[in-house]
């Protein structure tokens, strides 16, 4: 991370805890309740793709919907928990319980849909659309670090899709559709 991001992160924890958003103080895990129940549904979602005979034949729809909680392989739900909680729980802390679920649930049904649609299969897509909430949220307070982090992840996306045209596709739309929902309900704006 470099410095005008850590600043960032440091100067909106500061804000956060003098305006005190009606959070319990006590520790790392009364702050980030939610981000810590996404990783734990990302952890339920390998369950039921491990062991397929947990659920009964899915219709795509099923499928689209299941998919924002399911990584595609145990290397997935390691990437998937790592990316929720670096930049979950980041995210977090600027925005509404409401919003971030928002924007994790309907990046993910985005993400999902793309990749269905042009042939693909996998999850975790719900993730980079928390990627794309954290560069709006960045994008508030220092331009040139949110362009520096959107062509970071812009490589991971690359890299981690394996040069497949229907994950990148679903990726991007995860991004894009999670930038944008963090700009439609103004996450960082309080």
């Amino acid at each position: 991370m470099d410095q005008d991001t850590k600043n960032f992160w440091q100067e909106r924890k500061k804000q956060m805890l003098t305006n005190n958003r009606s959070r319990r103080q006590g520790g790392w895990n009364s702050t980030h309740r939610v981000t810590m129940a996404l990783m734990v549904l990302e952890a339920i979602g390998w369950v039921v793709e491990a062991f397929p005979g947990i659920l009964p034949n899915l219709t795509r729809v099923e499928f689209i919907l299941l998919s924002t909680i399911m990584p595609g392989s145990f290397l997935g739900l390691i990437f998937a928990g790592f990316f929720i909680w670096i930049i979950g729980s980041q995210l977090e802390m600027v925005a509404k319980w409401w919003q971030y679920l928002l924007v994790f649930f309907g990046s993910g049904i985005v993400g999902a849909t793309v990749m269905t649609i042009m042939g693909g299969a996998g999850g975790a897509l719900a993730a980079f659309g928390l990627a794309g909430a954290y560069v709006y949220a960045m994008s508030r307070y220092n331009y040139g670090a949110a362009v520096q982090w959107a062509l970071f992840l812009l490589l991971i996306n690359v890299l981690l899709s394996g040069f497949q045209p229907a994950i990148l596709l679903g990726m991007a739309g995860s991004f894009g559709t999670g930038l944008g929902l963090a700009w439609t309900t103004g996450i960082a704006e309080h």
